[in-house]
């Protein structure tokens, strides 16, 4: 059996400010940094193989301060990356909406100016996955990455149809739990944050 855990990065000032982030190198805030060294206490315990995760850098960090809990290195993969998100770049949900009325921002086939498409994300995170299934049959492994690529890992994982924005939720430093056993993925759990309570 592979058992991944699916970590999305911690808290960024566009996060909190609710602005869209798609390939912008956004660092972690004070919260996020924080949040990073909860989650990899998290995992300092375990018996994890890899950790991979998006070079973009709120994930990095927070992937490496899982590493240096568990004592390896960080295999970055371009795969993981966040949705591509082009002109939308730094927009929040309703300047979008003002600047394109009538579209919805769920529809799989809206084309992002200069963005991606979800059949585009579709295709590399399920590539991603087949690889990491041929990788790691019987290991435990850790990716971080971030909240529409992780939405779009679990769909592809269940057999959903293809969608922009998934309806799952992954907050920042989030943990969910899949396991691939038998031809297929079970989703485990989901949009863990127990790690995050306390002063």
């Amino acid at each position: 059996m592979l058992t991944a855990y699916l970590v999305r990065h911690g808290q960024t000032a566009f996060n909190a400010e609710g602005r869209v982030q798609g390939w912008l190198d956004v660092p972690l805030d004070a919260t996020g940094q924080l949040q990073a060294q909860r989650v990899a206490q998290r995992f300092s315990e375990k018996s994890i193989q890899a950790i991979y995760s998006s070079p973009l850098l709120r994930a990095a960090d927070t992937a490496r301060a899982i590493a240096q809990a568990c004592k390896l290195d960080v295999i970055f993969d371009e795969r993981l990356r966040e949705y591509h998100m082009g002109d939308w770049t730094g927009l929040t949900a309703d300047e979008i909406r003002a600047a394109t009325p009538g579209v919805h921002l769920d529809d799989p086939e809206i084309a992002i100016p200069n963005g991606e498409s979800a059949q585009h994300m579709h295709a590399r995170v399920a590539a991603f996955l087949h690889d990491l299934i041929a990788r790691h049959a019987g290991e435990t492994v850790v990716l971080v990455s971030h909240g529409g690529t992780l939405g779009a890992m679990v769909g592809t994982m269940l057999g959903l149809p293809v969608m922009r924005r998934h309806p799952f939720a992954f907050g920042n430093a989030s943990v969910a739990k899949a396991s691939y056993e038998g031809g297929r993925w079970r989703l485990r759990s989901l949009n863990d944050r127990c790690h995050l309570r306390g002063p």
